[in-house]
């Protein structure tokens, strides 16, 4: 339970509520316990005017104010159970939407580091658990304790009027929920077992559905299918085992209810043929005995669940109690102009990887300059811009914006000076317009498609069947991957920032659009900023300072005219594999492949 409670601290403005639904709860309790009182006495009634100890108009009398009583507490049921309903339905509307906010602003405030090592699907079965838990909580809040206030209830009145019996029932009562509670216990590991199973299923379908292509591509449909399978086969097992454990548990319950109710009615026929109990009395302990059975069934259920939703609090709290490795620092201010941007003897290690991926890197970049990064691939050309936009902290050194250690700043306020265009395009599953507005949220249309001509992407966008209220699709599958780079690259022309990002931006684009392009992010460059990513040196030529990297070390830097010239140099060679490399003939074209 303690994770159920931890979880429910996240919501604590809604226990004055809780408590309004309980005390409706217990009016129901009292006035279900009281209508079997009804029943006897009306039994009663008619019983005395038989046997002629009433007369016909004192017991009609009798009846007709107890029918008149039974009436108003009908009444009374149906309208604490209307009032129940509506405070509990409303308290779970509002409990659920509070709790889904608060995970979902915990989870924007998460270093980057995170979703890195965390599958996407298993953070959605997480998510989802929300529902689960406050469904299950308000089932306790509205039901639970109300049945366990008419339970007492009963169990009271029996004790008042037949003391063996009531004795009897509690005992029974007590095995129930013994055997619920340690039941709980003895399904815990099944139930952790299934429910990480399951997210890790959900991660895999996750995985397969955004990487369809690639897994066409490869026939790897097969692949895949046999680790979900094998996923799956495992969940089985947990399930199996939690069924077999939970299907033990009901049958010696419902034994231990079954030896209880027939002693109960073994006692009150005696009773009876005895004359210790009255005809209403017979009825009233049959009535309460099986109330009482099929009272506790939900509680026992309840018992049950606790540990599934117990499992699935721990799996949410993983959550909201993971910290953000990066965070603004107390007094963080926020950046009102990007002017200067310098690294100072930056060494980096990312999390739970023991080397590093940059080593001592330093460099100036002034306002309005071009800094171009360079290099093989794993040289650490990203991890730079990934230091830069503050999602992730140096291991050594210094990043200065302004002269000023960039963990002064607020990262918003950082971020929103930042233009950036990825190498790995993400669009939303939305309009074309709402995603390059993304950008800035609540520009107009024609700034949308002035930012769109500026990146040559208005031409594409016009020719589709609904302009710019096309959907892309999930991750912009819609898109081919040069009009995906163009969305992109039009939502940084309309954020206006003062310093651009280009991660091999034009990358994906033919020679024709790449011209178009490259134009439009020569006049947005122009005043401001930038740091481009490029694996082709043609694309730096005009950088004011191009790093050449390798293992993540500056090993060159310089202009263009500098580094081409420079003998042996790295740069001298990558860009002579570039521009002199011969294009070897198709296999079938080789003259000693030729048949004589």
């Amino acid at each position: 339970m303690k994770n159920i409670w931890r979880a429910v601290r996240f919501i604590p403005e809604y226990r004055g509520r809780v408590v309004g639904v309980v005390a409706v709860g217990s009016a129901l309790g009292a006035l279900a316990t009281a209508a079997p009182q009804v029943y006897k006495m009306v039994v009663d009634v008619l019983s005395g005017m038989v046997s002629g100890r009433l007369s016909h108009e004192q017991g009609a009398r009798r009846v007709v104010i107890l029918v008149a009583a039974f009436f108003v507490l009908r009444v009374a049921v149906v309208v604490f159970s209307a009032l129940q309903d509506k405070q509990a339905d409303d308290l779970w509307l509002d409990a659920v939407s509070t709790f889904r906010q608060r995970v979902f602003d915990n989870m924007t405030r998460l270093s980057i580091d995170y979703f890195e090592k965390v599958r996407v699907g298993e953070i959605m079965d997480r998510f989802g658990a929300i529902t689960q838990i406050t469904m299950w909580l308000m089932s306790l809040t509205e039901g639970t304790l109300a049945n366990v206030l008419q339970m007492l209830f009963m169990l009271g009145l029996l004790a008042w009027r037949a003391p063996p019996i009531g004795a009897i029932m509690g005992a029974v009562l007590a095995v129930n929920f013994v055997i619920s509670y340690r039941t709980v216990g003895w399904t815990r590991p099944y139930r952790r077992g299934w429910q990480r199973l399951a997210g890790k299923m959900t991660g895999l379908l996750a995985e397969m559905v955004g990487n369809i292509s690639t897994v066409r591509s490869f026939g790897g449909e097969p692949a895949v299918k046999d680790r979900y399978d094998q996923t799956q086969a495992e969940w089985r097992v947990m399930r199996d085992g939690l069924h077999r454990t939970e299907w033990r548990s009901a049958l010696i319950l419902n034994i231990a209810n079954a030896i209880g109710v027939f002693v109960v009615v073994a006692i009150a026929s005696l009773g009876a043929v005895r004359g210790r109990y009255t005809a209403g009395d017979i009825l009233l302990v049959l009535t309460l005995s099986q109330s009482l059975i099929s009272t506790v069934a939900p509680i026992a259920r309840q018992i049950n669940q606790m540990g599934e939703i117990d499992s699935s609090a721990e799996r949410l709290l993983e959550l909201l109690d993971v910290e953000a490795e990066v965070r603004d620092a107390p007094g963080a201010v926020d950046l009102e102009r990007l002017e200067t941007v310098a690294f100072e003897n930056v060494s980096f290690a990312y999390p739970e990887k023991g080397t590093l991926a940059l080593r001592e890197i330093s460099f100036v970049l002034g306002q309005g300059q071009s800094l171009a990064l360079v290099g093989p691939s794993g040289s650490g050309k990203t991890t730079i811009v990934k230091l830069l936009m503050r999602f992730y902290d140096p291991t050594e050194g210094r990043v200065l914006v302004n002269g000023r250690d960039i963990r002064e700043y607020t990262q918003r306020s950082l971020r929103a000076a930042l233009g950036v265009v990825l190498q790995d395009v993400a669009l939303f599953n939305d309009n074309i317009a709402e995603n390059i507005a993304f950008a800035r949220p609540g520009a107009s249309l024609d700034e949308v498609r002035a930012a769109a001509v500026a990146a040559n992407a208005d031409s594409f966008i016009g020719g589709l069947p609904q302009g710019y209220d096309t959907l892309v699709g999930e991750r912009g599958i819609k898109l081919s991957g040069g009009e995906k780079q163009r969305v992109a690259i039009a939502r940084a022309v309309l954020k206006d920032p003062q310093l651009i990002i280009l991660d091999e931006a034009t990358s994906a684009l033919d020679s024709e659009s790449e011209h178009a392009v490259q134009q439009a992010l020569q006049r947005l460059l122009r005043g401001r900023s930038s740091v481009t990513i490029a694996h082709r040196l043609s694309t730096v030529v005009g950088a004011d300072q191009i790093l050449v990297l390798k293992e993540g070390r500056v090993v060159e830097r310089g202009p263009h005219a500098t580094l081409a010239r420079r003998p042996g140099g790295l740069y001298a060679r990558l860009l002579s594999i570039q521009t002199q490399q011969p294009i070897a003939p198709p296999p079938a074209l080789i003259p000693a492949d030729i048949p004589a």
